[in-house]
């Protein structure tokens, strides 16, 4: 009880954290808008990096700029990871924690091959020798016709190379999950699988019934934590010119000369990004609290 109490961290030292982070930002947002106005230097173009996200044309409407495109691609990219991401941890968790020595041994074996390869080594094994061979014999053209998915994914050209960066992205990050699922199972005493079996349950019903939902309380840090390594993990498929933030910011940056702005849009984009899901991380603690 003691060390619980010394553990927990008073709402007040929450909010001077806080506190604390905010400062920084708006400091930072200062620097670098003073920077922008100083005579001794070059003012940043900030029209110009507005235009790059979003621009207005007469009879078109809103139309995203290269910097918005690649923070679209960015979005749908981290929309459908999660999901893939979310399935593979699940299924590897699940064989990890198996009570059949081959399922425990398949699960290791793929959990630890991912964990100790550099992701930039998955990308390129990834494209050039998996969904390479997967994804040429595709007509993407279908997505055109799909009323919603075509909004959720990439024009069919950029399909290949978006299947590449999924899968790996979802292997990866997946092997994280899994770890992350099979610690939450083993955490549940094993008097709660005893009671689940006396009610007469199955295997899959205790888990799904019983273990699950007391493990899902315990994972959601951790999983919160792994889905902000996922949106900073995606800039590395730019190798393979997934036209995603970091890449598009790249050439932008290229093209227009507009070093100091392009950098300092993406990482507020990514650092927004990274915010916005701890933050509904926490949100989701508060709501499962025992």
């Amino acid at each position: 009880m003691a060390h619980h109490s010394i553990s927990r961290v008073s709402p007040r030292m929450r909010m001077a954290l806080d506190a604390c982070v905010l400062l920084i930002i708006l400091g930072t947002a200062a620097a670098l808008f003073l920077h922008g106005q100083a005579p001794v230097t070059t003012p940043w173009d900030w029209n110009a990096l507005a235009r790059a996200f979003f621009r207005y044309e007469e009879g078109r409407g809103i139309l995203p700029g290269p910097l918005g495109t690649g923070l679209i691609t960015t979005l749908r990219l981290i929309f459908w990871s999660f999901w893939l991401t979310a399935l593979v941890g699940l299924g590897l968790g699940l064989l990890r924690a198996s009570r059949v020595r081959s399922f425990r041994m398949i699960g290791t074996i793929f959990v630890t091959i991912n964990r100790n390869l550099p992701p930039l080594v998955l990308v390129f094994i990834i494209h050039f020798f998996v969904s390479s061979a997967l994804t040429s014999h595709i007509n993407w053209s279908f997505i055109d016709n799909l009323p919603f998915f075509n909004a959720l994914l990439p024009h069919p050209n950029r399909m290949g190379v978006f299947v590449s960066a999924l899968i790996t992205l979802s292997l990866y990050e997946g092997a994280y999950v899994g770890e992350i699922v099979r610690a939450g199972i083993a955490s549940i005493h094993t008097t709660q699988w005893e009671a689940a079996k006396a009610l007469g349950l199955s295997r899959v019903q205790q888990i799904r019934l019983v273990i699950m939902p007391q493990a899902f309380r315990m994972m959601i840090p951790p999983l919160t934590g792994q889905a902000t390594s996922l949106i900073k993990d995606s800039a590395i498929v730019s190798v393979i010119s997934v036209q995603e933030l970091t890449f598009q910011g790249t050439e932008f940056m290229t093209s227009s000369g507009l070093t100091g702005e392009t950098w300092a849009a993406v990482t507020l984009c990514y650092l927004l990004l990274c915010l916005g899901v701890s933050g509904l991380g926490r949100y989701a603690e508060s709501r499962t609290q025992w």
